[in-house]
């Protein structure tokens, strides 16, 4: 009789752990969709547009302005001209630098909003020889 119940203990015990493993990895597999459900639907990521030929003619221009400028000595500093707007983005030396970029970049902008977002890092390698 004590066989019995053991081995039917056991029976009861092998299914219950069966069923736990079975239910866990499908558990695991919703919970993302469930994150997903409960987060605010936001719109798809905007695709950027080949910039037009005058967009990109301005950013040249800032560009080669960026490059004359003794202050940008030692900066990695790019341009991206929209329509309506000109991002500034990179790495400069010094805090004197970033307002002199931002200055060119106003001047070359024609009325667009300026976005400076130069970081000013001193410890920025000079690159090998210099």
């Amino acid at each position: 009789m004590i066989r019995k119940l053991a081995l039917l203990m056991i029976f009861v015990f092998g299914l219950a752990m069966t069923t736990l493993v079975a239910q866990q990895p499908s558990s695991q597999q919703n919970a993302p969709a469930r994150d997903q459900a409960q987060q605010p639907t936001q719109p798809p990521p905007r695709v950027d547009v080949e910039p037009s030929p005058a967009d990109r003619k301005l950013e040249q221009a800032i560009q080669g302005e960026l490059q004359k400028d003794p202050h940008m000595t030692y900066s990695r500093v790019r341009v991206h001209v929209t329509d309506q707007e000109v991002v500034l983005v990179g790495v400069v030396l010094t805090a004197t630098a970033k307002d002199q970029a931002e200055q060119i970049a106003t001047q070359q902008a024609g009325g667009r909003k300026v976005t400076n977002k130069i970081r000013v890092n001193p410890q920025v390698h000079h690159g090998p020889g210099l």
